[in-house]
């Protein structure tokens, strides 16, 4: 009989144990946690959500969630190349429009420009140095993905060097 009520004891705090760490998870993924939760908060630069310290001089909407998996950048300031991947809670025209006026706003020349389903625009920077390629795709739901990618322009110089009889 004793050994039935320590039993029962045992899966009854098991169950709660259970309980709580499928409530603490949900509160993680949900963003409820705080920036130790990786929810978004506090002052982790690599938390999403946020701006990566190290970029500057192209066009990011506030409100916009850092895709990290996705993300790359070498460099900082405004000399940075890379991909720089996120979400925002805007359409893809809203997100169009935005990128096109603040773009220009940052010293980018347009380049060319496609509006469609998916959209492109690419420009050039004010030194003629770099070049951003930007991929707006509407999201399943709402809001939309951005693909930002800047890298250095054809026979800019900044281009990393080849070796010795490597071909083009």
């Amino acid at each position: 009989m004793q050994f039935a009520r320590l039993q029962n004891g045992l899966i009854q705090k098991g169950l709660l144990t259970l309980a709580i760490c499928v409530a603490l998870a949900g509160c993680q993924s949900m963003g409820i946690g705080g920036a130790a939760a990786g929810g978004g908060g506090g002052n982790d630069p690599g938390a999403r959500g946020g701006p990566p310290p190290q970029i500057s001089g192209v066009a990011l909407p506030d409100g916009y969630s850092l895709d990290a998996n996705r993300t790359i950048i070498l460099g900082e300031g405004d000399r940075w190349i890379g991909r720089l991947s996120y979400s925002v809670n805007s359409s893809a025209d809203d997100m169009f429009d935005f990128v096109r006026r603040e773009m220009i706003n940052h010293g980018w020349s347009e380049v060319a420009v496609v509006r469609a389903e998916t959209s492109l625009l690419t420009y050039l920077s004010g030194g003629g140095d770099r070049v951003a390629s930007i991929l707006i795709q509407r999201s399943t739901l709402y809001g939309s993905k951005v693909d930002m990618t800047v890298s250095p322009a054809a026979g800019s110089g900044v281009a990393p060097a080849r070796a010795n009889g490597a071909r083009r």
